[in-house]
């Protein structure tokens, strides 16, 4: 496998990713919780590319990605912490990548200090991670918006192209990853009236976003209603919309205690049930982040919470979905990644994001619901 050895060692599109696939892969299909001579070499070369100078810092494509891996394997019981002291001494590199992050107004999970926060919370055993996690809520509230409703938005870069700036409300992206966020710190006691208070606004601004009518494809658009350009609507998948959506909502209701906010998570999870259609929901492919394989995770992930049959009938749908997707005759395991053809069409991929690591992952947590500790870093947990 070349791409275990890619210069990105990040864990959504680099090296960390293929190791958390092989690690679970020994777990449920051969019982066995050895680490993996190939785990071993992913996580000696992405040490060897810290030493060379990588200093790339993302959840997605560098080191805090490789961090959150490192905990992880450590939380399995794979590595212990003897193995992992190294990340001692980047810790506090990290927390000075995330404050730059966090100050400039970049709190996106994948690209920025959000998901360095995700990683420092993986580590909440070392005492300088309570100071880090405070400093990052600071400036989180500080850049809060408050509207007239009491709702609570951020602002943030919706056009990496041209610097356009607007409100974003995904999950991989936006707002519905602070709640998640937000709903960690909750758990953990962590200023809980002021991390309360913040949830609400910031539920509260998402489902002002709704713009769901008889007949709408789904209920939310891509980012909010003044950013989308008029279209009021969204794609199916983990990244844009409203499962992601949907997904936090309903962790929000669970952590606050609102019937009503759960009441609407499983509406817009029943009508996202019953949208089968290939192309308007831009499913393309398999992976995790937009297409068949995540989408058949996160139903099967809600009929294991809810017990609702049609999330059961959904995530049936989608996993048959992702077979048939596997007809690349030159691709991995027969999966291929979509690019548009102006960007050389369907690639091949190994990676968590887009590849056949996420998808395997989706697939192994089929053969056993109980290892599904993984999707913490989809801030699905």
């Amino acid at each position: 496998m070349i791409c275990e050895f890619s210069d990105n060692i990040g864990l959504h599109s680099g090296t960390s990713g293929i190791a958390l696939f092989i690690a679970y892969y020994d777990r449920v299909i051969r019982q066995n919780n050895e680490v993996n001579q190939k785990v071993i070499d992913i996580l000696e070369h992405n040490s060897r590319q810290i030493d060379f100078g990588q200093t790339q810092h993302t959840i997605c494509n560098g080191i805090s990605g490789f961090g959150w891996l490192c905990e992880h394997l450590r939380r399995l019981g794979m590595l212990v912490r003897e193995d992992i002291e190294f990340l001692d001494d980047l810790d506090s590199f990290l927390y000075k990548q995330m404050m730059i992050d966090i100050r400039s107004g970049n709190y996106d999970f994948l690209h920025g200090a959000l998901g360095v926060g995700t990683y420092f919370l993986s580590r909440l055993d070392h005492k300088e991670v309570l100071l880090y996690l405070t400093e990052l809520f600071t400036e989180l509230e500080k850049s809060a918006i408050l509207c007239d409703n009491g709702a609570v938005k951020w602002i943030s870069v919706i056009d990496s192209e041209t610097g356009k700036k607007g409100y974003n409300i995904s999950l991989s992206h936006g707002m519905s990853s602070i709640a998640a966020f937000l709903i960690r710190l909750h758990y953990l006691n962590f200023e809980t009236e002021t991390v309360d208070r913040l949830l609400t606004g910031t539920v509260t601004y998402i489902l002002d976003q709704n713009t769901y009518t008889d007949g709408s494809l789904s209920h939310f658009p891509s980012l909010s209603i003044d950013s989308s350009n008029g279209d009021n609507y969204s794609r199916l998948g983990w990244c844009y919309g409203d499962l992601g959506i949907a997904v936090i909502l309903r962790k929000a209701s669970i952590a606050l205690k609102n019937d009503k906010w759960e009441r609407m998570a499983i509406e817009i999870l029943r009508h996202s049930s019953n949208r089968r259609d290939l192309s308007k929901n831009a499913v393309h492919d398999a992976g995790l982040c937009h297409g068949s394989a995540g989408i058949a995770y996160i139903f099967t992930n809600m009929y294991l919470n809810t017990k609702i049959k049609e999330f059961k009938a959904a995530a049936d749908y989608w996993l048959n979905v992702s077979t048939q997707l596997a007809k690349h005759k030159d691709g991995f395991a027969g999966f291929k990644a979509w690019r548009r053809e102006e960007f050389g069409g369907p690639q091949k991929s190994y990676f968590f994001l887009d590849g056949i690591a996420g998808i395997g992952l989706a697939l192994l947590s089929q053969q056993n619901i109980d290892e599904n500790a993984w999707n913490e870093c989809l801030l699905l947990s």
